[in-house]
């Protein structure tokens, strides 16, 4: 590319210094058989040379620049487009042509890992309330800064039904990490980003019960469970290299396997409607629990709860009892 484009320079060269000395509408001047000088038209194959030279140049270069822009997204060799506006534009099942794959999930030249918040996991991956749910809750309060797990570069960064303000960033190995229910976006798409740089701040926009940040980790669109990789209560990665199979997805991560997934999750409330046709939130107590632990995983408080149902805070918990949250 580089050779072609300093043969054409040197061509559109050449051309200039050919016509650098002519008047833009007439050729130098000759004489005629009676020695007198006249002025002749001159043609226009100069002009059209230099023009063809630098279209062509032009073309290059946009060629180049649109090359460039491609491979500075991360990835791309895995990823055939860069979209902006679709949450999950891919495909895993199209897209994951081998039996397995080794990712590394930071290198020593990058920032490493960080937390994206550190806070108690409120709800896990697999399967909740007869649907899928797709990622980890982290408890956290409105306004608390979200940061970046991974160096990457933010591919979107908007509002969304379902996540609500969302950002989502992809990294150099191919992952791409999620951030939802925001209640302030501060990144753009196509910003690099390091891990731990403040990405937004925690809400309770979009498909949510309460505050808290839906954190998800994708390979090629295929949501896989955080708690595979994360050990959220050291804030630390449990191994910096994995393996991904078909049989992990088939087993583990697709609609199929998740039936079997976590189908009582980590102790939500359900919802329960009076026969007036109000409706409120039941809590079952379970094995290890305490009025701190449901408050925490159904965001709530513990006076709240007391008030609720008009006991103190220092009330012995028994199992199977039902509590209003």
């Amino acid at each position: 590319m580089i050779i072609k484009k300093i043969s054409v320079l040197t061509l559109l060269m050449a051309a200039t210094l050919s016509v650098g000395a002519m008047t833009p509408d007439e050729k130098p001047l000759k004489k005629d058989d009676d020695g007198k000088k006249k002025v002749t038209k001159r043609d226009d194959t100069c002009k059209v040379a230099v023009n063809t030279a630098m279209l062509t140049i032009n073309e290059e270069q946009e060629e180049t620049e649109e090359v460039d822009s491609l491979l500075a997204f991360p990835s791309q060799d895995l990823y055939a487009i860069w979209d902006t506006s679709i949450i999950h534009p891919y495909s895993f099942a199209s897209s994951f042509k081998q039996d397995s794959v080794v990712i590394r999930l930071t290198e020593p030249t990058d920032c490493g890992f960080v937390m994206p918040f550190r806070g108690p996991v409120t709800s896990e991956f697999g399967w909740r309330h007869r649907r899928p749910h797709y990622g980890t809750d982290i408890n956290l309060e409105t306004g608390d800064t979200v940061v970046a797990a991974f160096n990457g570069m933010v591919r979107i960064a908007k509002l969304n039904r379902s996540y609500g303000n969302v950002v989502i960033i992809r990294h150099a190995n191919g992952l791409e990490t999620v951030y939802a229910h925001l209640s302030k976006i501060l990144v753009e798409p196509g910003q690099i980003i390091e891990a731990g740089q403040i990405l937004g701040l925690g809400g309770n926009t979009g498909h949510s019960y309460g505050s808290h940040l839906h954190f998800e980790m994708r390979y090629l669109g295929q949501a896989m469970d955080t708690e595979d990789f994360v050990d959220y209560g050291t804030g630390m990665l449990k191994k910096n290299e994995f393996m991904i199979t078909r049989s992990d997805v088939e087993n583990k991560y697709d609609l199929r396997a998740l039936h079997s997934r976590h189908k009582s999750d980590l102790g939500f409330a359900k919802t329960v409607t009076a026969k007036n046709g109000k409706k409120y939130k039941v809590y079952t107590v379970r094995k290890g629990d305490t009025l701190g632990k449901i408050a925490q995983r159904n965001h709530t408080t513990i006076k709240a709860i007391c008030a609720k149902n008009g006991i103190k805070q220092n009330k012995v918990l028994k199992l199977g009892q039902k509590l209003k949250v």
